[in-house]
């Protein structure tokens, strides 16, 4: 192929981080890509620089907050660790930050009228994440993809799910990996279903038993449901967060749309805790009482910078959790300005549902 662009979506565990590896190492061998930039959940980063180490004898630097800091004291406060380095593993929520992001394009700059892109090879795992949205704005990370693609001369996106259903946001995908075939539509026409069987690769499990045997793969079977058993003290707490969500939304229905969106993630995060398990509940709305105890009450604007840092990118289990805490009381600032209406659902002790 003149240009590699590539979506590899075989299923889970048949190795597409390896076929993305063999493809580097094929380009590398060719002398056609130099700078390559790996893009991946926080959490697989180290996997794929080990991978790649192991397994082709390839050599990444993992670009985060603190390399960028031992980066700079060491060659000089001025110095970028996206021109610094020539094969880069990075994060794509770290990547998406806005002053990552200006850094990033800073050394994207090339001298006017050069033939060449500043990039060579893109990789993104677990594009599914990045992909458009159906209706409406685009995430913030798929609106990063769209800007930093044109920089690479050869893309290769991996996923195990390409398609979740929406046309539109599949072909949206597709124009991200290949403009000039595909352009975003809600339905795909004779001539582009064909141009995607030359770009999508996709092989599934039941494929690789048909051909082997035996098989080297488990055969799924269907799930099925379990059971759950709830104490009464667990049922009681259960029915006394729900009686409270539903206060806060009917409150708030008729309020502002950023005001709507910041009892949405509110609510959200007390379901989450109450999920994670009634001692880290209990901790999160010990949180909030202190929150509604405080004398002044918190902004909308406090409830979306809490949401930001929630879902800002972090390998550390501990870290996100801390920060959940942490958001739990800006939650309970905020909801002292709906005390008056809420006071009922604060305060009512749980008792035991006659159902």
């Amino acid at each position: 192929m003149p240009r590699i662009n590539l979506l590899i979506a075989d299923d889970v565990g048949l190795g597409k981080t390896i076929e993305a590896g063999l493809i580097k190492s094929e380009l590398l061998i060719r002398r056609r890509v130099q700078r390559i930039l790996i893009l991946t959940p926080a959490s697989l980063r180290l996997q794929w620089r080990d991978e790649m180490w192991s397994k082709f004898s390839l050599r990444y630097d993992v670009i985060d907050r603190d390399s960028t800091l031992r980066l700079k004291r060491s060659l000089g406060i001025d110095a970028n660790p996206w021109r610094s380095c020539p094969r880069i593993i990075s994060s794509y929520y770290y990547l998406k930050q806005p002053d990552v992001l200006e850094q990033f394009r800073s050394a994207c700059r090339t001298p006017e009228g050069s033939p060449h892109l500043p990039w060579d090879l893109l990789v993104v795992d677990e594009v599914h994440n990045l992909m458009p949205a159906p209706i409406g704005e685009d995430s913030e990370l798929c609106k990063m993809l769209r800007l930093i693609a044109p920089q690479f001369e050869h893309r290769l996106f991996l996923t195990a799910t390409p398609h979740n259903g929406h046309t539109r946001c599949f072909s949206g995908l597709l124009e991200l990996l290949d403009p000039v075939r595909f352009s975003r539509t809600d339905e795909l026409k004779p001539a582009e279903r064909e141009r995607v069987k030359q770009i999508v690769i996709r092989r599934l499990k039941r494929e690789i038993n048909a051909r082997t045997k035996p098989p080297r793969f488990c055969t799924r079977k269907p799930p099925q449901a379990v059971m759950l058993n709830f104490s009464p003290a667990e049922l009681r707490l259960i029915q006394a967060v729900g009686r409270l969500r539903a206060k806060v939304r009917s409150v708030i229905a008729s309020e502002s749309k950023k005001r709507r969106l910041a009892g949405t993630f509110a609510l959200e995060i007390l379901g989450k805790r109450l999920l994670s398990g009634p001692v880290t509940f209990a901790d999160s709305w010990r949180r909030c009482k202190l929150g509604l105890a405080e004398e002044e009450p918190a902004g909308d604007n406090d409830v979306v910078a809490a949401e930001k840092t929630v879902h800002e990118d972090t390998a550390d289990d501990r870290e996100y959790q801390q920060r959940e805490a942490t958001a739990s009381a800006v939650i309970g600032a905020w909801l002292k300005a709906l005390a008056a209406d809420i006071e009922d659902e604060i305060l009512r002790p749980t008792r035991p549902s006659r159902d």
